[in-house]
């Protein structure tokens, strides 16, 4: 059998491609083998070795820049013949989107991770000194593991990874397709699928970057763990891993920031968080390592407590590595709208948990009695409350995990537990008690010192923020007549927490404490306070509206020029404006002046945004003002392919017999005649005119012809209106029956949508301690960093 000699395919950046992909798979493998030999050598004499492992190991990483580039080079160059470009890209996206696409699928992530381990791993190669071999041994084996992720090969029915370099015609449920088997296939396919809707929005540019980043970076800290362990050297490492360990943190929150920024702008489920399991999947990580790093701290300053942290730091990114396989294996498939499917990587990412899990239990029981375990430290001391800080922290973490872990739970033993059906109270009600906790054990513990403490200079230091916070939550309480209890407490909590911190932080300027931790836990206390008080008190200014509706009476129906109170203001739909695949509708705000008129104050443009095989997308539009968020987004609006632009709104559609009558609305429609004519010679051009007849207002027959055209691979369907009945008939397709046809109904009807709005009050604080919270963490890492610097200078 002859091959098909195809038209137009571009090989090359797949032969490269896949040709870097084997080379980047040998190189890791012995990169792995030569530190292998150096770490196993027990000293860097042995420089050789270690050399031939950098060599390789740059190769390797420099492999996987070029399998990137030559998949970016695919996706950039609107290459459709491709897999990947074809379902995860079109040329008719912005550039930003297309440079989003790269992600978009399971291929081009697992690359993006293991570019950046890659990249980062090189900055880990010339800082870890003696820790070098170790550390490197377990960021290769993370990069070989990853790279198998895209390998795509099968082994008598097994598959390791898939091929993100595969050709359409090479997709095996396309290969017995008759279309593949054209030699000029390619120049039928047009474009590709594109994006799914809910990733074009700008902050899913720079969101998904940051989450790999670090998740990446999560790494280092347990290499670094893994090294001390196989060295046996439990104190060395903990100068260096710190300013990664803080990297790491930043990172990886920054990165859910940017996710809630996203959900914010592009979800409609109404805030930056609703505890949906792949949110739940990058939280939990970030919370052990923000454990890990407190006990981290703790065995820096007092030489002890090394298990917890060893435990800690490897759980990180354990977890990270967890979180994929829920994310990625398809099991979060039903619970989760944003989790990819099971392509049959599930196995592979199993294997990866399971790996890394079996790693340091090794080491941790081959040095059980180096790293043995400390007495439990005295009660009314730093170090307990860091101790106890980071439990509590581990266990808000092991209730989120295990909650999100459910479907896991039920494949693997066969249950059928149902996750918990409103899922913002049901971790809302479970997390508050955690957050009490560890806010109460932060501001107490930044008024005491490590080892012995004077309770009673204790309690004169303390008396002052404690007054405060308790007025301001007494306050609190009173002036808003929904709070409860649990949440006047956790206010208590909250601004103590502030109020403790900014004391620490005076502390440090006349010469004591750590500025880093002060800037982090200031931010961190408002970050907290912006959460309770915009979501306990979120208010819908939409309510009493129209049931029926998603989300209920919530909802309100505005037409098109009319006007209706909405609190202080009057709100008015004003009219559309279509860009490509979307339609904004803006929706005026206009407040009553002093002299009594109306003045407009703002407009809010949600959006719909069509997507005919993924589904519409509704996009939501918010105002910031200082008192807080006008939030709104639409929850229903006539499809714009069933409106005319004249206010004809689509009705329904019926098969039209030649000689029957259509009641268009009480005006009587005789289907009159029918004919067909040829427009060329060789029948790509076809008119079929359909001739209807219906008396006018003065009793008068008149005639109104309906006209079809088929021109090659397109059609147009003609309108006619049917005057005196509020009725357009279009010729929509040649029905299956005989001397019929196909008649779409138009009926006139008033322009509306149906909003949800809602108001979230001062959430700028929550975004202001955001911000404060990671600036403290980046004074942190630079000090850190400096400070390994100098050590090992």
């Amino acid at each position: 059998m002859n091959e098909i000699a195809y038209i137009g395919e571009h090989l090359a950046p797949a032969i490269i491609g896949r040709g870097l992909i084997y080379l980047s798979l040998i190189a890791g493998i012995f990169s792995l083998f030569f530190y292998f030999r150096s770490l196993k050598s027990g000293s860097l004499a042995d420089l050789k070795q270690r050399n031939f492992g950098r060599l390789f190991y740059l190769i390797q990483t420099f492999s996987i820049v070029g399998i990137s580039a030559a998949l970016f080079y695919i996706i950039v160059n609107h290459y459709f013949e491709y897999a990947y470009a074809f379902k995860h890209s079109s040329s008719l996206m912005p550039g930003k989107y297309i440079i989003s696409s790269f992600w978009a699928g399971q291929e081009g992530s697992f690359l993006l991770w293991a570019l950046f381990i890659g990249l980062y791993g090189i900055g880990a190669m010339l800082t870890a000194r003696k820790l070098e071999s170790g550390v490197m041994s377990v960021v290769v084996l993370a990069q070989l593991i990853l790279v198998t992720m895209v390998l795509g090969l099968n082994f008598f029915g097994i598959s390791i990874g898939s091929d993100p370099f595969l050709l359409l015609r090479e997709v095996p449920e396309n290969m017995s397709n008759d279309f593949f088997k054209n030699p000029d296939y390619l120049s039928f396919i047009r474009d590709g699928n594109g994006l799914n809707p809910l990733l074009e929005n700008p902050w899913m540019v720079i969101h998904p970057p940051m989450l790999f980043m670090g998740y990446a970076t999560a790494i280092f800290p347990y290499a670094f763990a893994f090294a001390s362990l196989v060295q046996g050297d439990k104190r060395y490492w903990l100068k260096p891993v710190l300013p990664w360990m803080l990297l790491s943190v930043g990172l990886l929150g920054t990165g859910l920031l940017l996710g809630g920024a996203w959900a914010y702008q592009s979800l409609t489920f109404g805030g930056f968080w609703a505890w949906d399991p792949v949110e739940n999947a990058s939280l939990v990580p970030w919370m052990v390592l923000v454990a890990a790093l407190h006990y981290m701290l703790l065995s820096y300053k007092r030489d002890k407590y090394y298990y917890g942290t060893y435990i800690f730091t490897f759980l990180g990114f354990i977890m990270v590595v967890y979180a994929s396989y829920l994310t990625r294996s398809g099991v979060l498939g039903e619970t989760s709208v944003h989790a990819f499917g099971d392509d049959g990587r599930s196995v592979q990412l199993i294997l990866f948990t399971v790996i890394f899990i079996l790693l340091p239990l090794w080491q941790l029981i081959r040095n059980r009695k180096n790293i043995r375990a400390n007495d439990l430290p005295e009660l009314f001391t730093r170090e307990f409350l860091m101790m106890y800080g980071a439990i509590v922290m581990l266990l808000a973490a092991f209730q989120v995990i295990s909650t999100t872990s459910v479907p896991v739970i039920n494949k693997v033993i066969g249950t059928n537990m149902a996750p918990p059906s409103d899922v913002v109270s049901f971790y809302n009600t479970w997390q508050l008690p955690f957050a009490i906790m560890m806010t109460l054990l932060l501001s107490i513990g930044q008024y005491l010192s490590y080892g012995k403490n004077d309770i009673k200079s204790f309690l004169r230091n303390i008396i002052y923020p404690f007054v405060l916070a308790l007025i301001v939550a007494i306050w609190g309480f009173i002036a808003d007549n929904d709070m409860s209890v649990v949440h006047g407490v956790f206010l208590f909590c909250i601004v103590f927490t502030i109020l403790t911190s900014v004391a620490y932080l005076f502390r440090f300027a006349s010469g004591r404490g750590n500025s880093a931790a002060g800037i982090t836990h200031v931010g961190f206390g408002v970050f907290l306070l912006g959460v309770l008080i915009a979501f306990s008190n979120t208010e819908t200014l939409s309510s009493g509206g129209v049931p029926g509706m998603p989300g209920g009476g919530d909802n309100m129906m505005l037409f098109k020029g009319e006007q209706k109170s909405l609190g202080r203001y009057q709100v008015s739909y004003s009219g559309i404006d279509e860009k490509r695949d979307e339609t904004f509708y803006r929706i005026d705000f206009l407040e009553e002046g002093k002299d009594g008129e109306l003045y407009h104050r703002f407009s809010l443009h949600p959006s719909v945004k069509y997507n005919e095989m993924m589904g519409n997308v509704h996009n939501p539009d918010t105002r910031n003002m200082l008192s807080g968020d006008i939030y709104m987004y639409i929850t229903f609006a006539e499809d714009r392919a069933k409106r005319m632009p004249d206010g004809y709104v689509y009705s329904g559609s019926v098969d039209f017999t030649l000689g029957d009558t259509l009641e268009a609305g009480r005006v009587p429609v005789i289907f009159d005649s029918l004919y067909i004519s040829n427009m060329s010679t060789d029948a790509e051009q076809i008119s079929i005119m359909a001739l209807l007849k219906a008396k006018d207002s003065l009793d008068r027959e008149q005639t109104y012809p309906l006209v079809y055209t088929v021109d090659g691979n397109t059609a147009e369907s003609g309108v006619v209106e049917i005057p005196g009945s509020g009725i357009k008939l279009r010729f929509d397709k040649v029905s299956e029956m005989a001397r019929t046809i196909n008649v779409g109904i138009f009926e006139k009807k008033p322009e509306f949508v149906v909003v949800k709005i809602l108001h979230f009050p001062w959430i700028f604080i929550l975004w202001t301690g955001a911000v404060i919270m990671f600036a403290g963490i980046t004074v942190g890492i630079w000090k850190r960093a400096v400070k390994a610097r100098n050590a090992a200078e």
